[in-house]
């Protein structure tokens, strides 16, 4: 599942008019997290720059790997009864693909947001080993789910899992390198259709 570096997190919005405590911190920690490396910073530094005691950091955020990253996807326990009972389209790859989306949940944030993750993990590649094992570890599990589905085995549903992985990493990086490109479920879907083609195209 090789969507780790770019897309394997979720991003969440910087703080805005309204914005939440959580989402300060998450900035903050990642402000931290470019400027002086994951390791540079302390859990006291972070609560600091947001303006808040230690106690308070620790109930918008479980941890000061949480902070920088994120919430790592999940899968939820309805989300994979769905996932075993062949929904929700019964089509395979459009039921990976909307899961996908919504463990990323991918509509949340902005393109800023995206990028900004990913200048955290470029500035800090040891994070990389953490989120890494986290998502192989839920590839797995998905895997397993959709193994239980009349005719999907587990290279089948490998396979397709691989698709959609190479096709949101690809739609990823390409809102990372041209914001004008997005948002990222326009070039998921734009990337999903020149698939399609390539794969149906005859010689």
């Amino acid at each position: 599942m090789h969507f780790v570096t770019n897309s394997a997190t979720t991003p969440s919005a910087a703080p805005r008019a309204g914005g939440s405590r959580r989402q300060a911190i998450v900035a903050a920690a990642q402000r931290l997290s470019i400027s002086c490396g994951y390791s540079g910073f302390t859990v006291e530094d972070l609560a600091s720059a947001v303006g808040v005691s230690r106690r308070t950091l620790f109930n918008h955020v479980t941890s000061k790997e949480e902070a920088v990253l994120g919430v790592l996807p999940v899968l939820t326990d309805e989300q994979a009864e769905t996932l075993r009972s062949g929904g929700p389209t019964g089509d395979l790859f459009e039921d990976l693909l909307i899961t996908t989306l919504q463990c990323l949940r991918a509509d949340e944030g902005n393109l800023d947001d995206w990028q900004q993750l990913h200048h955290v993990i470029e500035r800090n590649p040891e994070l990389v080993i953490r989120v890494k094992t986290h998502v192989d570890e839920l590839a797995e599990e998905i895997v397993t789910h959709l193994s239980t589905r009349d005719g999907v085995d587990p290279t089948r549903a490998r396979m397709a899992l691989n698709l959609v992985a190479g096709i949101v990493q690809r739609s990823v990086e390409e809102i990372i390198t041209d914001p004008a490109s997005g948002p990222l479920r326009q070039r998921i879907q734009a990337n999903l259709t020149l698939a399609r083609e390539i794969l149906t195209a005859r010689a």
